[in-house]
């Protein structure tokens, strides 16, 4: 007979019956919530970003970039994913709680003390001893995060998204955009970037253990090794994933130099707006939504297909729209000093779809428990980053977004096979949720650049050029979509509907009775 756990030691159970109207204002509330704060910290990074080209050099970037190659391998072991072991895991308790609290703190110890003592070697082996006393700076970011994971993580699991918007707000002003400008407005340089990245850390973490209260009290038990267990799949899979990407990184800054990697890691940096302030939003709100519906593969294989179809259907498009007003972009955010980063911004944009779509892979994977995929996958991945890489240096930065962009078509491509072979689903249903979304990329494209030649024509400036066609070809955009709806195609007009049904639904709550 099943043992029946007491009451003091079960925590929580989730349960996987969900009805389809409550999961879906789940999701569509998750993804709301945590879009505004998304939107909130975008519009800041925006100008952070703005005012820190103008107030850092190049060089500044490009030595904090190679100094984050070797920090960002270490945060992937200091998180151990002991936050996704707890979303995944069907019941928690107390103990699983404190063990889970107990070990990234002391990870997250271990980790500094590793990255302090090891930062000469480091240095060494990235080809420039100047990083030694930025990796040693940076190595203070495990001791400041990793209390804040297991909060964390019972947020997600909970689906508390607008507890983790407001993290995440917190963080990025408090923590990180007042102290880089401080710091980069003083002359303090590179050290501008590594202050902010340890008082972003900081204040996520106690914001985090504010907001999401729960037991703390050490406990080193077995309950520690079950975790460890999931994580181990798990922090192998995202190592690889860090190989793919920061392995360009490296290449550039050991093949093409510290100036080369500044206008590269800018570029990248750009590019990664969108997936950023989107693509992670989306993903982050269904992965605990897709682990609840593990045992039903019928909702499973719905909710992974429309969620490819939305990342698609705006992913094309905007990253459309950037392509083709690059120059702009670049000139308004950066300025002109960073003439370089506008071809391999538009390179690496041009696949952002792609890169976008495949994090639904990473969703089914977490939410399965099949971590040997991820691992599998990732491992080619940062195999064809870095030759694609290597091979592009002979091009210069041209050459090494081109070879990323290829090697990022492969992985969208590998995902989608692996994760259509866990849902029984078929080449065709994915091919109707990509369509759409590639369509209106294009259409996004010949708007755009029809309009961005007629501005140039009547002499407009870069902000003017960038602010109307944004705002018109959108516009346009949107216009088609609300007129005809089925350009969405099958699933993308599914969760436009469950959109307008759920805002419908919001508005009249809100009707005086």
């Amino acid at each position: 007979m099943p043992t029946v756990p007491r009451p003091e030691t079960r925590l929580e159970h989730v349960s996987n019956i969900l009805s389809k109207k409550a999961l879906i204002s789940s999701t569509l509330s998750g993804v709301g919530t945590q879009y505004t704060g998304a939107v909130i910290t975008g519009v800041g990074q925006v100008v952070v970003t703005a005012v820190l080209a103008r107030l850092l050099t190049p060089a500044d970037y490009g030595l904090a970039g190679l100094a984050a190659v070797y920090v960002g391998l270490a945060a992937i072991f200091a998180q151990f994913g002991i936050g996704p072991a707890l979303i995944q895991r069907s019941e928690l308790t107390p103990r699983i709680i404190r063990a889970g609290f107990t070990a990234t703190v002391l990870i997250g110890f271990i980790t500094t003390t590793v990255v302090w003592l090891t930062a000469p070697w480091a240095a060494q082996l990235l080809g420039n001893a100047a990083l030694t006393p930025i990796i040693r700076g940076l190595s203070f970011t495990f001791v400041l995060a990793n209390p804040g994971f297991v909060a964390e993580g019972l947020s997600q699991r909970s689906l508390a998204w607008r507890r983790l918007m407001w993290v995440e707000v917190a963080a990025f002003m408090v923590g990180y955009a007042m102290p880089a400008l401080v710091l980069a407005a003083a002359g303090f340089g590179v050290w501008a970037i590594v202050g902010s990245t340890l008082g972003q850390n900081l204040v996520r973490s106690v914001v985090l253990l504010k907001l999401q209260p729960h037991p703390k009290w050490p406990r080193i038990g077995p309950e520690i090794r079950e975790l460890l267990r999931f994580g181990s799949g798990f922090t192998l899979a995202r190592a690889f994933n860090y190989g793919a990407g920061q392995g360009d990184n490296l290449v550039v800054g050991r093949v093409l130099g510290i100036l080369a990697l500044g206008y590269y890691s800018r570029a990248f940096k750009l590019m990664m707006i969108l997936v950023t302030y989107f693509a992670i939003v989306v993903t982050k709100v269904l992965f605990p939504v897709m682990s609840r519906l593990q045992s039903q593969p019928e909702r499973l294989r719905s909710t992974y297909l429309t969620g490819a179809a939305v990342l698609g259907m705006i992913s094309a498009p905007l990253g459309a729209l950037m392509v083709v007003t690059a120059p702009e972009i670049v000139a308004v955010m950066l300025g002109p000093k960073w003439t370089p980063a506008i071809v391999p911004f538009q390179i690496l944009t041009a696949g952002i779809m792609l890169r976008n779509v495949y994090l639904m892979a990473y969703c089914l994977d977490g939410a399965l428990g099949r971590m040997r995929n991820r691992t599998i996958r990732d491992g080619i991945y940062a195999l064809a980053v870095i030759v694609g890489s290597l091979l592009g240096t002979r091009y210069g930065l041209t050459g090494v977004a081109i070879g990323v962009v290829l090697a990022i078509t492969l992985n969208y491509f590998i995902g989608a096979a692996m994760s259509l072979h866990l849902l029984g689903a078929s080449w065709r249903e994915y091919a109707h949720s990509q369509a759409p979304g590639i369509g209106l990329g294009l259409l996004t494209a010949a708007m755009a650049y029809a309009l961005r030649l007629g501005l140039i024509a009547a002499g407009a400036g870069p902000f003017l050029l960038l602010l109307i066609t944004g705002a018109v070809t959108l516009s346009l955009l949107g216009g088609l979509c609300w007129i005809q709806p089925a350009v969405a195609g099958r699933y993308g007009s599914m969760a436009l509907r469950h959109l307008a049904s759920e805002i419908g639904s919001r508005f009249l709550k809100r009707e005086p009775a």
